[in-house]
């Protein structure tokens, strides 16, 4: 079951792998730090599965632009 966050005003960014094949997007989870949950909501409302990422999942996968502009909407 995915984890519900109230909006703290924290959040972190996690790469999420697509489910159908290579790459992925960053997406923002509210809270302040993933605490290893295997799923989680993100930001932009996408159910994600959670998993460590890899550098190279930090340094190829896209920023997610919902995310973004939620997180940058809020006061």
């Amino acid at each position: 079951m995915p984890t519900t966050r109230k909006s703290s005003g924290r959040h972190f960014w996690l790469p999420v792998p697509d489910s159908g094949g290579p790459g992925g997007t960053r997406h923002a989870f509210r809270g302040p730090r993933w605490d290893g949950s295997a799923t989680d909501t993100a930001v932009c409302g996408e159910e994600a599965a959670l998993a460590q990422p890899s550098e190279m999942d930090w340094c190829t996968f896209p920023t997610c632009r919902a995310c973004t502009e939620t997180l940058k909407a809020e006061p």
